[in-house]
C-alpha cells in the first residue's frame, strides 16, 4: 500500500501544481500537462488500488463522476459567451461534489483498512 500512496500524492500534487500555474496565467501547456499527469496517476491509483484488493470502491464512484462531468461542463461552458452565468454554477458544484466524494472516500478507505487489519 506504501507504494500506492506516492501515486495519489504525487497525482494530487501535480493537479494543485496546475491549479496554480493556472491562476499565475503561466504560458505554455504547463499547466494542462499537470492536470493531465496528475488525473493519470489518480486514476491509476485507483485501479491499482482495486485490482490489488488494498482500495475498495462503491457507491460514492458516482459522486466522481458527477462532479467532474459538472466540471468539464463548466470548462465547455467558459468558451460560451450565452452559458456563461451557468460556468460558475456549474463549477462550483462540481467541485462541492468532487469535495463530498474525496471526504466519503477517505473516510470508507480508513474503515476498510481497520477491517483488513482485524481479519
Amino acid at each position: 500500500m506504501g507504494k500506492l500512496k506516492y501515486l495519489i500524492m504525487i497525482g494530487g500534487t501535480l493537479i494543485l501544481l496546475g491549479i496554480v500555474l493556472k491562476v499565475l496565467s503561466v504560458e505554455g501547456p504547463w499547466a494542462a500537462i499537470s492536470f493531465s499527469v496528475g488525473g493519470t496517476l489518480k486514476l491509476l491509483y485507483m485501479i491499482i488500488g482495486v485490482r490489488s484488493g488494498q482500495v475498495k470502491v462503491g457507491a460514492e464512484i458516482a459522486l466522481l463522476v458527477i462532479g467532474l462531468g459538472l466540471i468539464f461542463t463548466a470548462v465547455y461552458l467558459r468558451k460560451t459567451d450565452q452559458l456563461m452565468h451557468l460556468y460558475v454554477w456549474f463549477l462550483s458544484i462540481g467541485v462541492l461534489i468532487k469535495a463530498l466524494f474525496v471526504t466519503l472516500f477517505i473516510l470508507k478507505q480508513k474503515r476498510y483498512r481497520k477491517e483488513l487489519a482485524v481479519e
